[in-house]
């Protein structure tokens, strides 16, 4: 999913010409988040899967519904917010509905924290698969 997500949004925020997207994944450096240092860069972390049983059954054969989940970060000044700031979240939300997985279901949203003078933006991609 990293891969898909990575290159969705390479492709939609391609014009914005404030941003740029990272092949890194957002490590620390002496307990400092990279995305946190290297502003208005966009950082795609690895998928992650969490299972929830979507019909229990008695004899043991359950469907589950597996959730990947991938996180998205980016900083920026909190005093001096870049113009595209606006084009560039909506660009990244809407790349959920290209992410080329099979499933029934994908969601996206975005948190906000202010840490000191940055605004960290951190997107989460949620896409639903059933199993057995």
């Amino acid at each position: 999913m990293r891969t898909e997500l990575l290159s969705a949004i390479t492709t939609a925020i391609s014009t914005l010409t404030q941003f740029a997207v990272s092949q890194e994944l957002p490590w620390e450096q002496n307990g400092t988040p990279l995305y946190r240092k290297n502003m208005k860069k966009v950082y795609v972390d690895n998928a992650r899967v969490e299972q929830t049983t979507l019909i229990p059954t008695l004899n043991g054969n359950e469907v589950f519904q597996n959730d990947l989940i991938s996180e998205v970060y980016l900083a920026v000044d909190a005093k001096n917010p870049p113009s595209q700031l606006d084009s560039a979240i909506t660009k990244i939300l809407g790349t959920k509905s290209t992410i080329n997985v099979v499933n029934f279901g994908s969601e996206s949203d975005y948190t906000v924290d202010k840490d000191e003078d940055v605004l960290v933006y951190t997107f989460e991609f949620r896409v639903n698969q059933a199993t057995t």
